[in-house]
């Protein structure tokens, strides 16, 4: 009787759950995934080339579309994967041929997806990657929206994985390092080489400023999180600005 009483207490716990903690229960779900499995930790790395490699050629609306669903996809499976293991792991620890098939199509899952995620990569850039360096750099220099889109993108990927790799907080309040404090310095980055006026330069600081110390106020980040984001954010903008700018 307790233990139904217990039940019925979560289920109404999880129901009355807002739409913050519903987003961190979700992101908890895939930065576990990231963290845990080697396959997955490939998956993101292959996400970022794949991304970074789009923003440097030119790819028409149906090419872009079709690589966004083959690596939806490639996640989705790889997640659904982790999520079938752990349900039959948590069933049995012995060995039982309905649990080993389970496994095992599951798995499948994940190698036809795997495949059809090379074979889209093949047709999409196996004529566009013959590019030289000096032609990729020039789309940045001539078109600088380009530029911080790529910067946006690769510094929220490694703010996921290096949270990924600190238990600690959720993914959307707290934890190592700080992301807000991470885009509020690549902003302020960006902003400072668009513009050498001195006014601009100290306005956007002091927003930093009040970013990093509102994550420490409100008990979200300490303070070496917050540094650290903010060092993390500046220190990738201005990496890869220099290279483009080489």
């Amino acid at each position: 009787m307790a233990t139904q009483e217990r039940c019925d207490a979560m289920k109404k716990n999880w129901k009355e759950k807002g739409v913050t903690e519903s987003f961190n229960v979700a992101f908890e779900g895939l930065f576990d995934t990231i963290r845990t499995e080697r396959h997955m930790k490939f998956h993101c790395f292959c996400t970022i080339i794949v991304l970074i490699l789009s923003l440097f050629l030119d790819l028409a609306k149906a090419e872009a579309l079709a690589l966004i669903i083959s690596v939806t996809l490639m996640w989705v499976t790889e997640m659904f994967n982790t999520a079938i293991e752990s349900c039959v792991d948590l069933v049995t620890e012995e060995y039982h041929p309905l649990a080993k098939r389970a496994k095992d199509i599951a798995a499948g899952a994940v190698l036809v997806t795997s495949m059809n995620a090379l074979l889209v990569g093949y047709i999409v850039f196996e004529k566009k990657i013959p590019i030289y360096l000096k032609d990729v750099l020039k789309v940045f220099k001539d078109s600088f929206q380009h530029t911080t889109v790529l910067v946006f993108v690769v510094v929220i990927m490694l703010v996921i994985i290096i949270k990924s790799f600190f238990d600690k907080g959720t993914p959307l309040r707290g934890g190592m390092p700080s992301g807000h404090s991470a885009l509020a310095s690549s902003i302020f980055t960006i902003i400072t080489y668009l513009t050498h006026n001195p006014k601009i330069f100290f306005l956007t600081l002091i927003l930093v400023v009040l970013v990093m110390h509102s994550r420490i106020e409100g008990k979200i980040h300490t303070l070496f999180e917050t540094v650290m984001g903010g060092l993390l954010g500046w220190g990738i903008t201005y990496l890869i600005l220099s290279i483009i700018n080489m």
